[in-house]
């Protein structure tokens, strides 16, 4: 456990004694090197002191080793410095980002500010809403009593309605044709398809009788009691499926009683409601003769009609339908058809049933408008007074109503004296729709962003009473407006009024489900969360309330659902390392360990406050380190290099900065493992922090084959092997399936749904917020595949602010865009969120393990290999998504040669996956519903537009030196055609060396020619015109880059570096382009390539290292001469030789005389630049030593027969020997490299042919290249030249005519589009990411412990120890530690035990414990200096040592 517990603080007793023995150390913080404890200590009484909330004994505190500033009082610390050397680094405050802690004050406060809006504009939106339907229903019941025949008002209100039925049908049909046209166009089931066209029909039909026949003919209160009385078969049927799934066994018959209760209240309602319609006096003068049967038959049809359509949220039966059988997932497969088709169903049946069911007299719209129009223009005040006349000709000119008889040319019957106002019946209708869809559209809203209990369901509930209860207090008070238009019935009202109470306690139990969000996530789709989430108008209360969905099940669905384990969210933390710098290093340490705490204050609140995280998860992090194994010649073994030590250096340094305490860690264990070895930390939350180092000559190395190490590693083994019941059956055959995920258990495919791994570069710095953010975007859709973040580039000069820019307006735009429109096509490696099951899908992760075979291959596969990987994920049906609100940093290059060299490898791998993406849109398209073909269309113009930038770029600069400079057309084509085909020459044959230096030249006098760029561009508009198409496309694009700034205000500084970004365009769209294409060949990494490791702690130690590795070396081959030069004078036969052999034998040994001469001059060399403390310490002496005396006595080193590849292992003396993998994960790792990640072999012939392959793929490409961009120069300058006879002139009445050149113009059009399209996919993705924050912000603060300030509370007591041995034990363990001879002695002590004397056995044994005497004694020492200097700060103080 994570920092939880600590020591109990014992105080002095004695009276005269100021001193405070602090017990407070840390005792046992997991993976961090222990203290000693203190005496007798309590845990709980600290808690009970400093944390009461936090003293649960379950918890124990692990291993940690927290340093304070003073260090121990009594036996002082190994790691406590010395008085002048107390000088810390490393303690600064962390900064503040703006990705850290979303649930800051200012989102609370606009939460508590959202919450009072939703509640205010859903309660009012239904109070408005009903209230102006009820006004058009009394004005056409009013028309309908008054006059025997129909009037224009009465038609003109029906045609209202007519609308009101069909607007929300018409806005469903057009978004459900948009989707089925941008890619959703999955076939529904049959059974499903057939329920949800009935139920719409049902559905209509309902509300037309109750607008058309019900609603004008009776009152406000009847009609209340009318809509209540509606979800009486849906309470049935809530009642019946409660009766038969028996879910609940706990308070199972007082929920019966419940159940019955509100169906018998709902019938009741009802009951009362017929009542007081058959009840009522007819008054046969002003009423037209409407039988009781009649009436009562439209009333029951409507509601038996209207509650078809939630009958499905209370049916278990209809929810098998549309859920998946495994995690009860909403799945409504192929809605997107089933909208449209009943949409437009909806819409016919209305047109058929409004002038033949609903209204057979009524009149044309045409002729119904005008009249109504022209009546109400004869008073200015909107009132009319007129007569009823019958009339069977067009009424005449000398008539007194002042009515045209061409307005009224077939009215039949004009109805004078209606006295209605236009304004009123026209304000009454546009308050009806706005208040529907606003409730509608913000109480939807509410549940997404799982604020639906203020702002949802309590608005809602209260809505109805709150409508009546102001019915009343008008109705009492006697209010002019509403006696007229909202008379209540005087005899009924009480006992209306008490139906409607009856019905609304039963309607509020029918549905309770709309208080809780039940397995709800952040953000989840409306569909998922509604039956039918498009609105319902004159219904909008009820339509959200009961199409809220439930979760329904039966009984054996429950009993199933508690044998399905519950699976928490788990997250695979994998960053690539390779020759990342300190800095790099502790960037990503740092975010490990934030995240570490981070989650360790979930799983704290979870587990032990038994608080609700949602949120909460697990994880492990691992690096896979490439390449970091070397071979000591001198030795002959094979270890870590010194990246590797340089990350050991830097782990506890991390940890130590983002504690803002000196903390050291335990010593990792050490594994060898078939690829290397493992290096596995405990961080101080439990979680594990493993380390693979990878030996190229073991397994594969790349960060591609890394990527493919750890999802095989995580997939492979921890998900499947390590899983008793993988499977669904033994032995299957995964072959001969469909899907794989055909045969495996549930739980397994849970855990993959679930599972995450985020990929991270070497040197990303991340919030915990972030990750969540992440998870939430994977959880809302389970056909997300992964998920990418906003990457910001860290470092500073004028190169990372070129790339600050483009990085800004890559994500603000074209990332938010394809988002929006479709799918984002490449989620980054540095810092995106993949799903495990999206991994483990057919051609996904075994298509990503396949060996480049062709030249594209290398481009592809190698150079891009995240955007690769992306391009599986979309072509097998997955869907890439981008979250602006997670926000990472990653350290960008600097220097302008690095930087090339990256975008080198970017660029080619960009347009090859897209291209490949492009060639199968076919099948894309049919596969992903998320790609359509405009997303195809849209991609393609934008690679063309890529294509051609070199051209582009070169024809606005030579413009521009032609508008500004007033040079010839020769001269500026002179200019900037030429430097750009030298460069492209050069490219083709010189060094890369060579072409990175001209490309520095070239830009920065191309830079200054985009000055004259800029001002050609404002010349142009100045003297063409402001209003001229080059002048709009500056506009639009000037205005959406500082829109889009402002729509990131902490992100608004990176608008300041689009002066760079400018001015380098030459660099980056022509340069680069260039030096990319010309450079298909090199597919080198190209950056971090030459860097060499930075070991702050190597000292002496490691110079003698190196220097004791040369010296071996000198020696070995001095042996190996000796040895060699006695054999040739033992076999050598001089008797017998002639004159000439025994002359060159003679001088073949004066020429290894004279090489051994020179051996021993060098091997003086080091003699001399010996550290005497380090001879004086060795008893040695510093002189000359020949080699000849040294090697006499000496017998030839034999070699070595194997390379020792796992002695490193053994380095730390508490661990003498590696730890050992488990046999199912040696043979899983032994395996995995046989069959994808064995070493590659150096093949002379095959690099040859591959590298003609690269060269004819490079010939090709560049010239398929530069002659489009070519032609196209060819063709923008021909129209130039002839533009006197293509362009287009437009005259103006003030100003020059504008000139248009064709080709130029459209192109100009589809790049405006473009632009236009982005930003409207920016705004959009900019409202999707504010809705993400507030439903992440809370505004209760999370009950957890800030483990950092417990740190901070116990470091600042003093550390103490008990005075036992064992300290003194720690002590020489930390000295022995990194003394290679001390361990290979006590390693060749153990092995040789039985194979030396005793006496020999026993003179080792002596010399060791000899130097463990003298270490001891040294330490001793040590101990006793400290105490000494400290002696004048406790001279004063009675402290004595209690043992």
């Amino acid at each position: 456990m994570y920092l939880y517990l600590g020591r109990q603080i014992e105080m002095a007793n004695s009276s005269d004694s100021c001193y405070s023995s602090a017990a407070g150390s840390l005792s046992s913080i997991p993976g961090i090197a222990p203290r000693k404890h203190l005496g007798h200590s309590s845990s709980q009484q600290f808690f009970k002191t400093f944390a009461p909330e936090m003293a649960t004994p379950d918890i124990e505190m692990s291993d940690i080793n927290v340093e304070t500033q003073n260090g121990d009082p009594l036996h002082g610390s190994e790691h406590s410095p010395e008085m002048w050397n107390i000088f810390r680094k490393d303690r600064l405050p962390e900064e503040s980002k703006w990705c850290v802690g979303f649930t800051n004050s200012f989102f609370r406060g606009f939460k508590f500010l959202f919450y009072i809006f939703l509640f205010l504009v859903l309660i009012g939106g239904v109070i408005a809403s009903r209230g102006g339907l009820q006004i058009l229903a009394s004005l056409l019941g009013d028309q309908e009593r008054r006059f025997p025949n129909r009037t224009v008002t009465q038609d003109f209100i029906s045609y209202l309605f007519f609308f009101i039925i069909a607007v929300p049908d018409f806005f469903k049909f057009i978004q459900s044709v948009a989707q089925f046209v941008f890619g959703k166009r999955e076939s529904p089931k049959c059974a499903r398809f057939l329920m949800v066209l009935l139920r719409e029909v049902f559905h209509l039909f309902g509300l037309g009788c109750l607008l058309f026949k019900v609603m004008p003919y009776l009152d406000p209160l009847q009609t209340c009691l009318v809509t209540l009385s509606i979800p009486v078969f849906p309470s049935i049927i809530n009642l019946v499926s409660y009766c038969h799934r028996k879910a609940c066994q706990l308070g199972k018959g007082f929920k019966k009683i419940l159940n019955l209760f509100s169906c018998i209240s709902l019938i009741a309602t009802f009951v009362i409601l017929i009542i007081s319609i058959t009840s009522e006096k007819k008054d046969s003068t002003t009423e037209k003769e409407h039988k009781n049967v009649e009436r009562l038959a439209w009333v029951a049809t409507s509601v038996i009609f209207l509650s078809t359509r939630w009958i499905e949220t209370y049916s278990f039966v209809c929810r098998k339908f549309i859920e998946y059988k495994k995690d009860r997932r909403i799945s409504d497969k192929g809605y997107v058809t089933s909208h449209m088709c009943s949409s437009f169903l909806r819409i016919m049946l209305l047109i058929v049933l409004f002038p033949t069911l609903y209204c057979p007299e009524i009149r044309g719209i045409n002729e119904t408008y005008n009249a109504f129009i022209s009546m109400s223009s004869t008073n200015a005040s909107g009132l009319i007074s007129l007569n009823c006349t019958e009339i069977s000709k067009p009424i005449s000119n000398d008539t007194n109503m002042n009515v045209s008889s061409t307005d009224l040319q077939n009215i039949t019957v004009i109805c004078k004296d209606e006295g209605i106002s236009y304004r009123l019946v026209i304000n009454a209708y546009v308050v009806h729709i706005i208040a529907a869809f606003l409730t509608t559209h913000f109480g939807v809203l509410a549940c997404r962003l799982r604020m639906q209990v203020v702002g949802f369901a309590l608005p809602l509930t209260l809505a109805s009473p709150l409508y009546l209860v102001l019915l009343i207090m008008f109705d009492e008070i006697e209010v002019d407006f509403a006696r007229n238009l909202l008379n209540l019935n005087a005899e009924n009202k009480w006992k209306l009024v008490f139906g409607f109470m009856i019905g609304w306690v039963g309607q509020i139990w029918v549905c309770r489900h709309a208080w809780f969000k039940n397995r709800q996530d952040r953000l989840e789709f409306a569909q998922k969360l509604f039956v039918l989430p498009h609105y319902c108008s004159p219904l909008v209360d009820l339509a959200l309330l009961h199409s809220r969905r439930k979760r329904n099940r039966s009984e054996n669905d429950y009993k199933k659902e508690l044998n399905v384990p519950k699976t928490d969210t788990k997250v695979y933390i994998c960053a690539t390392m390779w020759h990342e710098n300190r800095i790099e290093m502790k960037q990503i340490l740092i975010s490990i360990f934030r995240l570490d705490h981070h989650q360790f204050q979930y799983e704290f609140s979870k587990k032990y406050l038994k608080g609700k995280e949602k949120d909460y998860y697990t994880f492990e992090a691992h690096i896979p380190f490439d390449d970091a194994m070397e071979t000591n010649k001198a030795t002959n073994t094979r270890g870590p290099n010194d990246f590797v030590r340089q990350f050991m250096e830097i782990v506890n340094e991390a940890g130590g900065a983002f504690y803002n305490r000196k903390i050291m860690l335990n010593p990792p264990q050490k594994y060898v493992t078939p690829y290397g070895g493992r290096l596995e930390w405990k961080l101080p939350g439990e979680n594990k922090l493993v380390v693979h180092l990878k030996d190229k000559d073991k397994i594969r190395h790349k960060k591609r084959w890394s990527q493919i190490m750890y999802m095989y590693y995580f997939i492979g083994y921890e998900l499947l092997m390590k899983d008793r019941n993988p499977t669904t059956i033994p032995n299957p055959n995964f072959d001969d399936s469909t899907s794989i995920f055909e045969l495996l258990s549930d739980e397994i495919k849970q855990k993959a749904e679930n599972t995450y791994i985020l990929a991270l570069d070497g040197d990303v710095d991340f919030q915990p917020e972030a990750l969540q953010l992440l998870i939430d975007r994977m959880k809302i859709n389970p056909k997300v595949g992964a998920t990418c973040g906003r990457i910001k580039p860290g470092g500073s000069g004028p190169v990372v602010w070129y790339q600050r820019f483009e990085y800004a307006i890559g994500h603000w735009l074209q990332k938010s865009a394809e988002h929006m429109f479709g799918c984002v096509l490449c989620s980054p490696g540095c810092f995106s969120l993949f799903r495990v099951k999206a991994l483990m899908d057919d051609n996904v992760m075994r298509t990503y393990a396949t060996l480049p075979t062709k030249a594209k291959h290398f481009l592809q596969y190698d150079q891009g290999e995240d955007r690769w990987l992306c391009t599986l994920m979309l072509q097998q049906g997955y869907r890439i998504e981008y979250c602006a609100a997670a926000e990472a940093i990653t350290f960008a290059p600097e220097d302008f040669k690095e930087f090339f060299n990256q975008r080198r490898r970017w660029m080619p791998s960009t347009m090859a996956n897209i291209w490949d993406l492009l060639k199968s849109y076919a099948r894309t398209t049919r596969i992903n519903p998320n790609i359509s073909y405009f997303y195809v269309f849209y991609q393609s113009i934008l690679l063309f537009s890529s294509v051609l930038g070199p051209s582009t770029v070169l024809l606005a600069l030579e413009s521009a030196i032609g508008s500004v400079f007033g040079v010839a057309p020769s001269v500026a084509y002179l200019l900037t055609y030429g430097p750009t085909i030298l460069f492209l020459i050069i490219c083709l044959k010189a060094k890369t060396d060579t072409q990175l230096n001209i490309a520095i030249a070239l830009s920065a006098v191309y830079a200054l020619l985009m000055m004259a760029v800029l001002v050609g561009t404002l010349v142009a508009i100045a003297s063409e015109g402001w209003y001229t198409p080059t002048g709009m496309f500056f506009y639009i694009l000037v205005g959406t880059f500082i829109i889009a700034g402002l729509l990131h205000p902490h992100e608004l500084g990176d608008l300041l570096c689009g002066v760079v970004y400018f001015i380098c365009i030459p660099a980056g769209y022509l340069f680069l382009i260039i030096y990319a294409i010309c450079n298909l060949n090199n597919v080198s990494w190209g950056t971090r390539e030459n860097k060499t490791a930075v070991l702050e702690h190597s000292g002496p130690d490691q110079r003698k290292g190196k220097k004791k590795e040369t010296e071996d070396e000198i020696d070995f081959v001095t042996t190996e001469m000796i040895s060699g030069m006695i054999k040739q004078v033992k076999n050598s036969n001089l008797a017998r030789a002639s004159c000439s052999e025994a002359f060159f034998s003679i001088f073949r040994w004066m020429n290894n005389l004279v090489i051994l001469k020179s051996l021993e001059s060098v091997q003086n060399i080091f003699d001399k630049t010996k550290d005497e403390a380090d001879a004086a310490e060795d008893g040695q002496t510093v002189g000359k030593h020949s080699l000849f005396k040294s090697r006499r006595m000496k017998a030839p080193m034999p070699r070595k027969k194997s390379l020792d590849d796992s002695s490193w292992a053994s380095e730390n003396v508490r661990q003498l020997n590696p730890s050992k993998l488990e046999p199912l994960e040696e043979k899983f790792w032994k395996d995995l490299i046989h069959f994808y990640l064995y070493p590659l072999e150096a093949d002379q012939k095959k690099e040859e042919k591959d590298k003609e392959m690269l060269a004819e793929l490079r010939n090709k490409a560049a010239f398929g290249f530069f002659f489009l961009n070519a032609l196209w120069l060819a063709i923008m300058t021909a129209m130039n030249e002839a533009k006197h006879i293509i362009n287009i002139t437009i005259s103006q009445p003030s100003g020059p005519p504008i000139i248009i050149e064709p080709l130029g113009f459209g192109f100009l059009v589809m790049f405006t589009i473009l632009i236009v399209l982005q930003f409207i996919g920016m705004v959009m993705h900019r409202h999707e990411t504010l809705l993400h924050i507030l439903s992440i912000t809370k505004l209760t603060k999370r009950k957890k412990i800030d483990i950092k300030e417990q740190i901070g509370l116990l470091a600042k007591e003093d550390v103490g120890y008990d005075g036992t041995d064992d300290s003194v034990k720690d002590e020489e363990d930390a000295i022995y530690c990194n003394e290679k001879m001390i361990k290979r002695a006590a390693e060749e002590r153990a092995a040789l035990k039985h194979a030396l004397p005793d006496r020999y056995e026993r003179r080792r044994n002596h010399a060791l414990n000899l130097r463990k005497t003298v270490r001891r004694s040294l330490n001793n020492q040590h101990t006793q200096d400290t105490l000494n200097r400290r002696g004048g700060g406790l001279q004063n103080q009675d402290y004595s040592n209690q043992e």
